[in-house]
């Protein structure tokens, strides 16, 4: 008998993608297809490119958010600080691990310019 794969084993995105793939399976055989069925399916069919997507396209969203850190340290500093030292100083000041946890100052300025876009409609 194969692996028996459990959510616990996951992380919140991986659930949400699991979920997504059961609601799919579910709708295409007119049925509840089951979150055990539909999770063996996505690990063994489809969790390798997820994942390969996945870490793609956290890579640039972190590098987006290094680049913008390091305009900000710059304009704080008056000179150009360049990427290594704004990685360094993005990493040690807990900007890194607010931006996994979807929180923190720059997460609240994205905010504040969505607020702004719906007050100029």
């Amino acid at each position: 008998m194969g692996k028996v794969y459990k959510l616990d084993e996951l992380s919140l995105d991986e659930i949400n993608a699991v979920l997504t793939h059961k609601w799919l399976l579910s709708e295409k055989a007119c049925q509840d297809v089951g979150i055990d069925f539909a999770l063996d399916d996505w690990y063994t069919n489809h969790s390798k490119k997820w994942r390969d997507e996945k870490m793609k396209a956290d890579f640039e969203s972190q590098r987006t958010e290094i680049e913008k850190h390091k305009w900000y340290l710059s304009q704080k500093l008056g000179y150009d600080v360049g990427t290594q030292q704004a990685a360094i100083d993005w990493i040690k000041n807990g900007y890194a691990e607010a931006w996994r946890n979807k929180s923190g100052p720059y997460c609240k300025l994205e905010e504040k310019k969505e607020v702004k876009k719906e007050e100029k409609k």
